[in-house]
């Protein structure tokens, strides 16, 4: 990977444009992890659902949430004979191997990844002038669960949208089975960065990592994540308030919200509603935004804002103007039926999904 204070990616023209390691990353998520659904879709069309600008911001969620958990093992382990051994590793020693071990990423791990960069990549690009009241706390004037829970969220974004530094951290607050995950993804590395490195090996080191890493998991909490706040914003809410405030979480580019508000109303998983707005498939979208009630203009307004990561902002005016008039096309009746499709088991919900892209 670059050096740790080097940005992962300029600005060239008004437009991000990866690096090459960037389009490394990218050809070894095509050509190397093949394991889940989500990933070998990933490698068929990696063009269309990974721009450059997706590809970076991924790589700084991974890099500063690898950060974060190889600097919390190394002082959980800063009292044990065993952590000697980590003074061979350079710093962020982890984030630099997984790019060689990218088989190590879940499937899951790795959509919840897209779904984090999508999140921050928007909010970078869409920021509300100081002084001007956003429409998320007019709406919802006096409901002060709400008001305190949103300001707990819009800090937990703010976690999201850190430096573009591969040498910085990130809290991870991951749901607790993805912390979990990446836990024990990075005490691997760790392992054997150590032991490739040691001119005999330490029998008592796997083991000290071991515990570290269960301490570690122990002590998570992922009750104070972003996803976990965006869900309590919505359950503050009442279901006129709700409906009121959707539109205004997706032009404002609060994609968690919208999505917590989506599954407290439609009763769809919050990751699932996410993936839908980021997705390959127009007929999603168009289903979310009616369920929601959006207008014309205001499904325009979310194309516009959707576009750096759908791959819409490629055909300019003309392919928003499209997606208008194929919304207008979309209608209630087949919003519902989307949304029944989508309320059955998951795994039947997944083949639907399949069948419907063909």
């Amino acid at each position: 990977m670059t050096g740790g204070d080097e940005p992962v990616q300029q600005r060239h023209g008004g437009e991000w444009e990866g690096t090459r390691l960037g389009a490394r990353f990218s050809r070894g998520l095509a050509m190397e992890v093949r394991h889940g659904a989500d990933l070998a879709r990933l490698a068929d069309d990696a063009p269309g659902r990974w721009t450059d600008a997706m590809l970076a911001e991924t790589r700084i969620h991974l890099a500063g949430l690898m950060n974060n958990v190889e600097q919390s093992l190394i002082i959980d382990l800063s009292r044990d004979p065993a952590a000697s051994a980590f003074t061979m590793l350079d710093p962020g020693y982890a984030r630099q191997a997984i790019e060689r071990e990218l088989a190590l990423l879940s499937p899951e791990l790795l959509r919840h990844l897209r779904h984090r960069a999508s999140v921050s990549l928007l909010l970078r690009q869409h920021r509300i002038p100081g002084g001007i009241l956003s429409r998320l706390e007019s709406e919802a004037r006096g409901n002060g669960r709400y008001l305190d829970a949103l300001a707990g969220l819009s800090l937990a974004e703010r976690n999201w949208c850190g430096p573009m530094l591969l040498d910085a951290t990130m809290q991870p607050d991951l749901p607790a089975e993805l912390f979990h995950d990446l836990v024990w993804t990075v005490a691997a590395l760790l392992v054997r960065g150590c032991g490739a490195q040691a001119s005999t090996p330490d029998p008592t080191l796997t083991a000290a990592i071991a515990r570290a890493a269960e301490g570690l998991i122990a002590r998570h909490d992922e009750g104070q994540g972003a996803m976990a706040l965006a869900r309590r914003c919505a359950r503050a809410l009442s279901a006129d308030q709700r409906f009121a405030i959707a539109p205004h979480a997706l032009t404002e580019a609060r994609l968690l919200l919208f999505a917590a508000i989506v599954e407290c109303e439609g009763g769809i998983a919050l990751d699932d509603v996410l993936e839908a707005l980021i997705g390959p498939q127009d007929r999603d979208r168009f289903a979310l935004l009616r369920v929601m009630g959006l207008d014309d203009a205001g499904a325009f307004q979310v194309a516009e804002m959707l576009a750096p990561v759908t791959g819409l902002a490629d055909g300019g005016d003309a392919a928003l103007v499209d997606f208008v008039e194929a919304y207008r096309a979309f209608d209630a009746e087949q919003a519902v039926q989307w949304l029944l499709d989508r309320m059955n088991p998951r795994a039947l919900a997944d083949k639907l999904a399949l069948l419907d892209r063909r």
